[in-house]
């Protein structure tokens, strides 16, 4: 009886010493991989291989399982980043990547952890990229950013036997100190477009009313001409300058007759010249003296 217990416990003490030292891959001759998996054999006596999807067969004690891969994209999301720009603002940057394993030699056995490398290159060449520009020019190539912080980790994950699939710049926090300045930024820019629109529109307001003095004033040129033209017409003993007064001394009759008329207005005298041009007017040839018109009985 004691013979057959110690036969017990020297049998568990041996499972266990190799399922927690070498395992039981050295003894399993078959391996089932799952699809879009990968397994990497290693051969004590020859090549290490990889086994793909399906029943795979290995030589219990020579060949050992090294490890079991994805095929499939894997996210690398490292944790949130302070980085100091080009013109010393810090903002913090959070950034998401996903990465291909291209070939799984290099990806195993050619880098500790793949997975791990690949989470600190992200960060490193966010870094690089980002810290080498001013937040303007990071807040207007955003996008631009993410293609450039891919192409930086090309050589290193190319070498690891790992493609980067994406890299997507998911938040970029900015201290309060740089959001307030910007907001005041913003409502000055829309109060200088609303001046720029003002001042806009009183120039094309300006503009209009200067074209309808020049039109109003065309008109009245083209009035006094046809004035003038008729004048002489009527009286060619007439001399420009005798017209020209006549027509002032008109003008300004109407003028004050308007101003007569009001209601406030109790005595209005003309001025000594505007008589005399006006008696003069009216005493030339072929005018009646009283009325300042033509005699038609003549």
């Amino acid at each position: 009886m004691g013979t057959f217990v110690v036969i017990v416990v020297v049998i568990i003490a041996i499972f266990y010493l190799i399922k927690f030292t070498i395992g039981f891959s050295y003894f399993l001759p078959v391996v089932v991989v799952d699809s879009q998996e990968a397994v990497v054999i290693d051969n004590r006596l020859g090549k290490d291989r990889i086994m793909h999807e399906g029943i795979n067969y290995i030589i219990p004690g020579i060949e050992v399982i090294v490890k079991k891969v994805s095929l499939k994209e894997i996210t690398i999301d490292p944790p949130e980043q302070t980085i100091v720009t080009r013109d010393n603002i810090s903002i913090i940057v959070d950034v998401i990547a996903s990465i291909k394993i291209k070939d799984i030699f290099k990806a195993v056995l050619g880098v500790d952890d793949y997975k791990s490398s690949a989470k600190s290159l992200v960060a490193t060449s966010t870094l690089d990229v980002m810290g080498s520009m001013n937040l303007v020019d990071i807040q207007k190539n955003i996008y631009n950013i993410s293609r450039e912080i891919k192409e930086k980790m090309k050589e290193d994950t190319e070498r690891w036997g790992l493609e980067v699939a994406q890299v997507r710049i998911e938040t970029v926090k900015l201290p309060d100190s740089v959001k307030d300045a910007m907001e005041k930024e913003i409502v000055a820019e829309k109060e200088r477009k609303a001046m720029l629109l003002l001042a806009r529109a009183k120039k094309e307001s300006a503009i209009e009313a200067a074209e309808g003095k020049k039109i109003a004033a065309s008109y009245e040129a083209e009035a006094l001409k046809h004035e003038i033209d008729t004048i002489k017409e009527s009286m060619p003993e007439m001399d420009d300058q005798q017209i020209l007064e006549f027509l002032t001394s008109v003008s300004y009759i109407h003028s004050m007759k308007n101003l007569s008329s009001s209601d406030n207005a109790k005595v209005v005298v003309y001025p000594a010249d505007i008589q005399k041009s006006m008696n003069g007017f009216m005493r030339m040839p072929g005018l009646d003296e009283d009325t300042g018109k033509e005699d038609k009985n003549d």
